[in-house]
């Protein structure tokens, strides 16, 4: 998919302000891409289009898991964690967009998993620190992306503020989101 493309497609769904969202992640992402060697246009796409299922009916994104046999477990779960996987499957299934590396990006983008690829990794932090976000603990994530430069870090302190919200506002963690937080404990350093 071309980027005019991805940016008429996401722009045409979603409401202006998610969209602005999606296009300072890709950019966000392209900036990591170019400082960690990551693929600047695979970043760009999956940046874009990490959240065209954000605003998905919950039932259609229920059938989409049942019907593309995604991880049953994520039955248990809402829009917050189902928008990734459901995109992917849609930008595979439906708008082309047949680069694994793309469709791991988004499919994991709200979750995580261990073993990420390079570009995985950018879509997953980019998504978090995109300039117009502002929730606690943001500016040191940058600091680690941009200054110390250590993304694995940057993955593990996410996973692990992400996780802690979760459990704070009593929710179920996604098995792979624990599977991250455990991987990336052990090789932050």
């Amino acid at each position: 998919m071309k980027h005019k493309a991805a940016i008429t497609l996401v722009k045409d769904k979603l409401p202006e302000k998610r969209y602005k969202h999606s296009k300072r992640v890709a950019e966000t992402a392209i900036e990591m891409a170019k400082i960690y060697g990551g693929d600047t246009n695979k970043c760009f796409l999956a940046g874009i289009l990490h959240d065209f299922s954000k605003y998905d009916e919950l039932g259609e994104m229920y059938q989409y898991v049942t019907n593309y046999k995604l991880d049953p477990e994520l039955l248990s779960f809402k829009s917050e964690v189902l928008h990734g996987p459901v995109a992917a499957v849609k930008m595979r299934e439906e708008h082309g967009v047949l680069d694994e590396e793309i469709y791991q990006a988004i499919m994991n983008h709200t979750t995580g998993r261990s073993h990420m690829s390079l570009n995985e990794k950018i879509i997953y932090v980019a998504d978090y620190i995109e300039p117009k976000r502002t929730q606690p603990g943001v500016d040191r994530i940058r600091d680690i992306v941009f200054e110390t430069k250590n993304l694995d870090l940057a993955i593990y302190e996410i996973t692990k503020a992400n996780v802690l919200h979760l459990v704070s506002k009593d929710r179920a963690v996604y098995h792979r989101t624990v599977e991250c937080l455990n991987y990336y404990n052990m090789v932050k350093e």
